[in-house]
């Protein structure tokens, strides 16, 4: 060693080294080969999230933004449109004042904070009482709002209880969409007479149908066709778009897995509110 030179030291500590690195995988080789099945698997999961931990960090120039990529699944979109209108989303039911029966009228929607809730269209009586059900449990009476309107949906007005105010309820209102439906485009809705029940589905068609005369004529969108299951649905069911947008709502007239365009709903609710 004596009469060795530095650049012959370090040669020789790289060849030590590299001997010693081959007679250590040869031998951890063979005793893994003779290891329990059970060892060498804790060993390869080990290995596994070790490898998955290791990110490659991002070299940035001065003033340089850095730009994260964020993947969102589908999955998680319609889940989110859910949690958006659930809060937005009454049980109505009727109570006839005579023989005490009950029943379903439907799925209503909230549209604004004093109150407000619109519903497919059914046949008003004056010895019905009406209630609704919130999204947080509280039953609340109805009043019928135009029931004299030529519209396929009508209001109803929530009357609070004695001593509370209608702010105390914390109504949420619906979000209705300004876009229009695309065929394939993914929906989601909402029914279910005592629980929410979900389902989704796709645009398969849309029917179009011309109004006026002449050359006056407009084109408008009159029934959004569906693959949904017509299973869960309600009279009164929204359908919402991946970003929680109201596009549509089943009403009695609709075919089973079809709905009515949010436009029509927002034309009665101009005429039911004038």
């Amino acid at each position: 060693m004596e009469d060795l030179n530095k650049n012959q030291i370090v040669l020789l500590t790289l060849l030590i080294s590299f001997v010693t690195s081959i007679a250590t995988g040869i031998m951890t080789t063979s005793l893994l080969q003779e290891a329990p099945i059970e060892v060498t698997r804790n060993i390869n999961r080990i290995v596994e999230k070790t490898i998955e931990t290791v990110t490659t960090p991002t070299v940035t120039t001065p003033g340089q933004k850095e730009v994260t990529t964020v993947i969102v699944k589908e999955e998680d979109m319609i889940v989110s449109s859910i949690d958006k209108n659930i809060k937005s989303i009454v049980r109505i039911n009727e109570k006839n004042s005579v023989s005490e029966a009950k029943s379903f009228y439907g799925i209503g929607l909230i549209i604004n904070k004093d109150g407000l809730v619109v519903a497919d269209r059914k046949s008003i009586s004056s010895i019905i009482v009406y209630t609704a059900t919130l999204s947080d449990g509280k039953e609340v009476t109805l009043t019928p709002q135009g029931v004299d309107k030529q519209t396929d949906f009508i209001l109803f007005k929530i009357v609070p209880a004695n001593n509370v105010s209608i702010a105390s309820y914390g109504l949420v209102p619906a979000v209705f969409s300004d876009k229009e439906v695309k065929l394939g485009q993914t929906l989601t809705s909402l029914g279910g007479e005592e629980s929410n029940s979900v389902s989704v589905g796709r645009v398969i068609s849309l029917d179009v149908k011309e109004s006026g005369t002449g050359t006056s004529t407009v084109k408008y969108l009159s029934s959004i066709n569906t693959d949904i299951s017509a299973t869960n649905l309600d009279n009164g069911s929204p359908i919402f778009n991946l970003t929680g947008e109201i596009v549509g709502v089943k009403i009695s007239q609709n075919a089973s897995k079809s709905f009515t365009p949010v436009a029509t709903l927002k034309k009665d609710l101009n005429s039911l509110e004038n």
